[in-house]
Parts: C-alpha cells; structure tokens; sequence
C-alpha cells in the first residue's frame, strides 16, 4: 500500500443493496433464462470471471472481474453489442430498454447504444458519478456528493422531476419512471404515472434498495421484506412473495425477481417466454437483474462458500465510495448469533485461522459486532472517509456461533 492507513468511521445507518451495485465483488458465471430472441439466453458467455450482470430488452451485459465489459444479443441494430466500450475501467454497468451505461473507475460516465431522445449523446461530462440507472429513453446518474442527474427523454417529467439535493443513495429507472432511495430510507419517484407509479409509492423510511420494471416498482425493506405497485396486468404486484428472508430485488419488463439469504432465486410476473417457469433453482447465487422478457442471475463460485452448504453465507459491501456511507450485508448468517466483519489494508491472505483459510493479511481491523435478524441478515454502515479513492480494500466475515468463514472480498475505494 502507498496510501497511507485511514481509519474507516462507523455509523449506523440502514443497509442499501443497488440492484446494479457493482460492490457484490464476488466471481460468478452468467445465468440467463426466458426469451431467447437473438440469443439472449443461448449466447450468455460462460466463465467464473464476471462480478455484475444486467439486462435490456434485447441485449445483455456483464462486468468482469477485471474491469471489463461484454454484451451479448444479436439484434444490435443501435450498437447496443458492437459499440460496446473496450478497456478494464469499468466498475458498473446497467441497461436501459436499449442502451447502456456504464460507470468508470475514475467516476466517469460512458453510454452507448439506442440515442433517439439524447439519452446517450447527452451523457454528462465529469468524474464524480457513483452509480447509473437507464430507462426507455431517459438515464439517471447519482454523483458522490449524493445529487442526481437526470437526461434524455422528458415526455413525463423524466428529467424535469429530478428531485434535488445531496440526500440520495441508490437510484433507479423504469419505462419512463425513476425512484430514488434517500439517506434516511424513504423513497422518491417521479416521471409517468400512468398505473400509479409514481402516486402510488410507499411512504415510510424503512427501504434499503429500490428497482424498477416497465411499469411498476418495487422495493426491499430493511426487515428483509418486498413491497411493490404500478401495473399489475400480469402479477408482477398482486404475486408479490412474502417474507423478510430477502436481500435484493429486481425488475423486468413485466416481471421481478427476487434474491434470497439463503442464495436462491425468486421470480413471479409474466411467464409469457418462461420467465418465471424456468428460473433456476439452488441456493448458490449473488445477484439477479431483470430484461424486458429474460432474466439473468450470477451463479457464484461454490468454492467461495465456507462450510456446508446448511452453514455457507455471503459478504456483501456496497458503495465503497470516498465520502460516502458503504454498506455492509451478511446473508444466511445463523440467526440471532453474532457476525464480525474485518477489514484489512494489506492485502487478501491466504492466512491459517481457527475457522479455516483467512482471506485478510494482517494487520486487520474488525468492525462493531453484528447480530443477525430472523432472517438471518446482518449489516451495517461505514462511512468512507475523503481522500481515500483508489485505496484496495479486503474484507471478510465471521458467522461466531458457526465458527464459519464466509467469502472474501477485493475492493477498490472509487
């Protein structure tokens, strides 16, 4: 390490799981299912390289764990495949209906594909961007500072409704609808309002990440629990499951999905290309996105699994981000039992343990202790300090009472 250490300051705050959060650093391959239109499913790439996944309506895309980006889907008659960036830069990607963003390691935004209302060519200039979120035709950036841009376009206030301020944590976009997650847990929308997308958004300030489908929205809260409205023509409401053992949701065209503790997967909605009928089953998976009639999941590597699979739980930090609050979630951890999370400056280990491989090289720091809820989720909130953009960062967590190891963690502050 050149930098020098700074401590990480705590702070308890609710956790926020982005739908497209490129800080669920753990190696999977690509699973896809449902509409096979110019490939979608049968051309998903293989190889236990790839950190984040999401789809279009006709194309997909995945981060590597280098950096880089693939894209997939025949039909690429706006270049939303070919045009694809090159380079090993890239810390998130995101799909709108048939564009794509993606966001750099130096904070910078870069967006390609369908441009009919500017939602590509208008994409702002800067390098203080944190995450991206793509519509239909509109796109939305949260910057460092916590504001967000809005651009592309405005048929239903997609743009001209941005809310302001510097209090936003997560955002989202739909088919011509945006939501945005706020510091304190409560939740904006704006943009159509057609099936009551935007009128119809839950009050309160216990949600911890929003997404979007076509028409309708959907959040989870902090108890682990879904909530959802908008356009109901096919389920994706009224079939809502229920619940508190959930850590991430996702939205399709007229589907969902959700992720649970244990790693299995959820989806309900329109089956109209099996969608929901052949949503692959097993407790062994990271992170779930929604296309407009497919869906892709990341099927992580078993070998990042600690114990059997009874005992095995994920680490996850989001939003690693110099000057803002990183998140830090624990799934499938034994319920009630204590959870310690550490972190260490100098590198990934291998070390010898009590509980088995250590994947922190000493010195390590551990934060606070956790307890894990009834659905066996713990978190936190760790407050990033300024200055620290570029700094490597592993993290790795401890299950007391199961005297089990979960996966480890590489991360860059951005």
């Amino acid at each position: 390490m050149k930098q020098p250490f700074l401590p990480l300051l705590l702070v308890i705050a609710p956790l926020a799981l982005a739908e497209d959060s490129p800080s669920q650093q753990f190696e999977g391959i690509p699973v896809s299912w449902g509409w096979n239109f110019g490939d979608l499913v049968s051309d998903t790439p293989t190889g236990l390289t790839f950190v984040q996944v999401d789809g279009g309506d006709t194309n997909s895309l995945a981060l590597k764990v280098d950096g880089s980006i693939v894209s997939w889907g025949q039909w690429d008659h706006h270049g939303m495949v070919s045009d694809t960036p090159t380079g090993t830069d890239f810390v998130q990607v995101t799909a709108g209906s048939n564009h794509s963003l993606a966001v750099k390691i130096d904070g910078s935004i870069v967006a390609w594909g369908f441009d009919v209302s500017g939602q590509v060519s208008d994409t702002p200039s800067g390098t203080d961007f944190a995450q991206v979120a793509g519509g239909s035709s509109h796109s939305l950036a949260l910057k460092t500072d916590g504001s967000i841009v809005s651009w592309g376009s405005d048929s239903d206030g997609q743009v001209a409704n941005t809310p302001v301020g510097t209090n936003f944590t997560q955002v989202a976009g739909g088919d011509d609808h945006s939501l945005a997650l706020k510091s304190d847990g409560s939740i904006v929308s704006w943009g159509k309002n057609s099936n009551g997308q935007v009128s119809n958004t839950p009050s309160g300030n216990s949600f911890v990440q929003v997404a979007c489908g076509d028409e309708h929205s959907l959040v989870l809260r902090l108890d682990g629990s879904i909530a959802s409205w908008g356009y109901d023509g096919a389920g994706q409401v009224s079939n809502t499951p229920t619940g508190n053992d959930f850590v991430q949701v996702a939205g399709g065209g007229y589907h969902s999905l959700a992720l649970k503790s244990d790693g299995s997967i959820v989806s309900w909605g329109s089956d109209l290309y099996r969608q929901i009928s052949r949503t692959p089953a097993g407790s062994h998976f990271g992170q779930v996105a929604g296309g407009g009639y497919h869906s892709i999941a990341l099927d992580i590597d078993p070998n990042l699994k600690s114990g059997s699979p009874d005992t095995w739980f994920v680490l996850t930090v989001t939003n690693l981000v110099a000057g803002q609050t990183a998140l830090v979630n624990v799934g499938h951890a034994t319920v009630g039992g204590t959870v310690i999370a550490a972190y260490s400056l100098a590198g990934g280990g291998p070390i010898n343990t009590p509980w088995g491989a250590g994947l922190l090289t000493p010195p390590w720091f551990a934060l606070p202790f956790m307890t894990a809820n009834a659905a066996g989720v713990a978190s936190m909130s760790v407050s990033v300090p300024m200055g620290t953009v570029g700094m490597s960062v592993w993290f790795q967590s401890l299950d007391w009472r199961a005297q089990a190891l979960s996966n480890g963690l590489a991360m860059t502050v951005r």
